[in-house]
């Protein structure tokens, strides 16, 4: 039975209060998620915010929501292959970064909520585990009904999310996220640096918030936020 866009928003906020509840009872999750922080980032701070289709997704450049996710990890941590890799050029260490975000444990139950969305129209979408844990990404996949791949470079993955991905021309929408996954390495430091940089907005309502997720749900944004960036790190470590 198709799910209506109000059950679907619904569906996908109950995803964070179902990650991040546990967080605020137990702390269990801010314990496993630790070394991964947050940074400085914002208009003033990266590009991401100056993005030609950031521009058509928010014309009026109205409030946001936005936070970057960083976790560093030490080169003698990565996998080789990874690393030479990145070395020479590649794209082999954001894809595995992706492929461990999508395909592993921080996704697993927003996943499961988004198949009550599967039906023949979007039954060509990414959806398993162990298709999303082989994905190359390339511009124009679509991952569980939810998540279009925008742009695709040697370290950076583009995305935006929301409720009809596939829609030809984009049109504006009251919750709408615009998001980087980024993996870098820093010679200097002898580090790798992977990033969620995540831009949601709400770019249809004539009085919109200033914070659009501020409180409660900002707060769980950012717990999920970590667990995604630590699971996917996961798969990119020996």
């Amino acid at each position: 039975m198709p799910v209506s866009a109000a059950a679907r928003r619904r569906l996908i906020r109950l995803t964070q209060a179902l990650v991040g509840g546990p967080v605020v009872v137990f702390g269990g999750l801010a314990l496993w998620t630790r070394k991964c922080a947050f940074e400085p980032f914002g208009p003033d701070t990266d590009p991401l915010f100056k993005h030609p289709v950031l521009k058509q997704l928010n014309p009026q450049s109205l409030p946001s929501t936005h936070d970057s996710c960083v976790r560093k990890v030490p080169f003698g941590q990565l996998r080789p292959e990874l690393l030479e890799d990145a070395r020479r050029g590649g794209s082999a260490l954001v894809q595995e970064f992706s492929r461990g975000m999508w395909g592993g444990y921080g996704y697993r139950i927003q996943r499961r909520i988004m198949e009550f969305t599967k039906g023949p129209e979007n039954a060509s979408d990414v959806w398993t585990p162990e298709e999303l844990g082989r994905d190359t990404f390339e511009p124009g996949t679509v991952l569980t009904n939810h998540f279009l791949v925008l742009e695709k470079s040697p370290t950076e993955l583009l995305f935006r999310g929301c409720l009809s991905p596939k829609e030809t021309p984009f049109r504006l929408r009251d919750l709408d996220n615009f998001f980087a996954l980024n993996a870098e390495l820093n010679e200097e430091r002898q580090e790798a640096e992977f990033r969620l940089k995540a831009i949601s907005f709400d770019a249809v309502t004539t009085t919109p918030k200033e914070d659009p997720l501020g409180g409660v749900p900002g707060m769980l944004h950012r717990v999920y936020a970590k667990l995604l960036v630590e699971a996917a790190v996961g798969w990119c470590v020996r």
